[in-house]
């Protein structure tokens, strides 16, 4: 190939698209995969004029392979996840080479003979484990193709193949809804200097608040923007308030602009309203520290420092999210559940914001009484109206959540912050439930006359 790209230059124009072409089909296995991709990262070494091409390509099937295998693994049984998993832990602890992939896939093609004598739910869950270790193998070599390029990240060279990665991003990646792991390339490699992270931050906030994009493209750039804030190790305490103040400033428009219209929380009408709370309060539950003024403080402070504090918090940060949160949107009512309950017990540690009283009043009203009949963006359509509260809900779909593919983890892990309780929160979680539990024996009296308030709603 080499030779004949020598001999007629303007043949490389016709490569590019029989490369894609012939690109292995999802269903082929893992060897056939890594042994093409390969040759391809070989042939745009002497081929450079087709390396945007081969890449973006690359990117494409990647995402369409990474789909297939989340919708796999949502669509299965626990036990027959429970199995993948176990069998992927059991094949990582040596790293396999070629020799072995070989062996590998000739294993492949001889279990393949044998099918009729498996147990389908073994077979399913071994058809399964494949399609996460050739996700996972396709993914460390891309890791290992890009890592030396961007050893300069400020570099002319690493700019240019980061725009790369971002163009991949605007037209690849972010109109996938289901993507769980391609999109950990822009994760790892935005955060190689302060230069790239304003980049991706920036190129984040120009789609969420451009309002000529579709709604479902603004929700999924403010997902990723939010779940880049929270979980980037080396993204700085500047950005986080950047980022914070411009969702702030957005919601404050919204609010002013359509509040007095507003009956009451309604998804379907006020979608990116909601996704934009929920992204700050997501990006609260990770980076308070850096949205507090003063003192400093860090993760591995005495306990002693979170307790009974009373701290000074940035400008506008506690103004954002109180105007926000008691507004006639309710957002709390909107937002995924589980994000909400651990936002009130870190703000209530914090002394940050008390909204325990607003969620109980909540729990008294029905989402579906202000829905449409028709759903939009990313609430779940069920194609049944009022029939469960979940369906008038946000999703808890934040794009960077852990990165689970086992062979290629190592690649982000200095990367990316873990969860991490607060100190004290435990005990004090165990006194608030002490709490909860008096309080509902006081309130059996009223029981009838909580049932009538949704009547009251109205």
């Amino acid at each position: 190939m080499k030779y004949i790209l020598h001999l007629i230059p303007s043949a490389s124009r016709s490569l590019a698209p029989l490369l894609s072409v012939k690109f292995p089909s999802d269903d082929d296995n893992k060897i056939t995969h890594i042994t093409y991709i390969k040759n391809l990262l070989r042939l745009i070494e002497y081929a450079p004029e087709i390396t945007p091409d081969v890449l973006s390509f690359t990117t494409d099937r990647l995402v369409k392979i990474d789909v297939q295998m989340q919708n796999d693994l949502d669509d299965e049984e626990d036990d027959i996840v429970a199995a993948v998993i176990h069998g992927m832990s059991s094949n990582t602890t040596n790293r396999q080479n070629e020799a072995e992939d070989e062996m590998s896939d000739e294993s492949d093609i001889d279990s393949d003979s044998s099918d009729d004598d498996t147990p389908i739910q073994t077979r399913r869950a071994r058809q399964l484990q494949e399609r996460v270790e050739k996700m996972d193998a396709i993914l460390d070599l891309l890791f290992t193709y890009y890592e030396p390029r961007f050893s300069a990240p400020d570099s002319l060279s690493a700019r240019s193949l980061f725009d790369s990665l971002i163009q991949h991003f605007k037209t690849i990646i972010i109109p996938t809804y289901s993507s769980r792991h391609t999109q950990f390339l822009l994760f790892h490699y935005a955060q190689k200097s302060s230069f790239m992270i304003d980049r991706f931050a920036g190129t984040c906030i120009e789609m969420a608040f451009d309002k000529t994009r579709p709604a479902v493209l603004q929700q999924s750039a403010a997902a990723y923007l939010a779940s880049f804030v929270a979980r980037g190790k080396h993204v700085g305490p500047d950005v986080v308030r950047t980022v914070f103040d411009a969702f702030g400033g957005f919601l404050e428009k919204q609010r002013r602009r359509d509040e007095a219209q507003c009956r009451g929380p309604n998804l379907q009408r006020y979608t990116s309203y909601y996704t934009m709370t929920q992204a700050l309060i997501y990006i609260f539950c990770f980076r308070w520290r850096d949205l507090i003024d003063s003192p400093e403080l860090s993760e591995e402070d005495d306990p002693i420092a979170f307790i009974n504090q009373d701290f000074n918090w940035a400008p506008g940060v506690k103004e954002a999210l109180t105007s926000a949160i008691y507004s006639k949107f309710n957002p709390l009512k909107v937002c995924c559940p589980p994000i909400v309950s651990e936002f009130a017990k870190i703000a209530r540690h914090l002394r940050f914001m008390y909204i325990y009283p607003l969620l109980e009043k909540n729990e008294r009203i029905r989402l579906s009484q202000f829905a449409g009949s028709h759903a939009s963006g990313r609430i779940r359509d069920s194609g049944v109206s009022g029939r469960s509260e979940s369906w008038h809900q946000l999703d808890a779909q934040f794009p960077f959540d852990p990165y689970q593919l086992p062979f290629s983890k190592h690649w982000v892990e200095s990367d990316y912050v873990e969860w991490q309780g607060i100190p004290g929160l435990e005990e004090e979680d165990d006194e608030s439930e002490e709490e909860v539990i008096s309080e509902e024996e006081m309130d059996t009296d009223d029981e009838e006359n909580t049932a009538t308030d949704d009547e009251n709603y109205e």
